[in-house]
């Protein structure tokens, strides 16, 4: 998995997409008793953008964005651990799991990410840096509290456990380079170790 792979989840990103879709059609998401699941095992939820970005930065001004850091890392750990059981991905397969993962990120309005570098080593050395647009929740955040936001940390915390869980990096943290609650069109993350 060594070596710099520019722009090469886009292609994948949309056709895995577009499987996903599939599924919502095919019924892989129903709906049973006024529950919504995926494959018939994995409770689903749906909230509105702005509701989740106030929730966020609330939960940000009281307890730091530290805590959201953190906060997003567990939930995305325990949501990638069922993601994998439920999809039947192998944990730290790499980019084709890590490909059907960001596809359903997407898919659910966590953002469009877009690898610029994208360097893991067998060891769990990495250097990633990444594009992630189209996130209505911190869309949001960015009209309501600008460069006060706070919730984009919530958000790297999830993609942190998520490229640990199927991408096989070790000690991932990322740092934001650019945002868009500071008006750059697009958040720009990165972890090195």
């Amino acid at each position: 998995m060594d070596g710099d792979e520019r722009g090469g989840t886009s292609g994948g990103c949309m056709v895995l997409a577009g499987i996903l879709k599939k599924l919502l059609l095919g019924r892989a998401f129903t709906t049973e008793h006024g529950r919504i699941r995926l494959f018939g095992m994995m409770d689903w939820i749906l909230i509105p953008a702005m509701a989740l970005a106030k929730d966020i930065q609330m939960i940000g001004e009281k307890n730091g964005e530290e805590f959201l850091y953190e906060l997003g890392y567990e939930g995305g750990k325990e949501g990638a651990n069922e993601l994998i059981k439920y999809m039947g991905l192998k944990p730290r397969a790499g980019w084709v799991t890590q490909k059907a993962i960001l596809s359903l990120l997407e898919f659910i309005g966590y953002g469009k990410p877009e690898f610029l570098v994208a360097k893991v080593g067998e060891d769990g050395h990495h250097h990633l840096v990444f594009h992630v647009k189209n996130n209505p929740v911190v869309e949001h955040a960015a009209r309501m509290y600008g460069a006060r936001s706070k919730v984009c940390s919530w958000f790297m915390g999830i993609y942190a456990a998520h490229g640990e869980m199927e991408l096989g990096i070790r000690n991932a943290r990322l740092k934001e380079n650019r945002c868009i609650c500071r008006g750059s069109p697009y958040c720009e993350w990165e972890t090195k170790w």
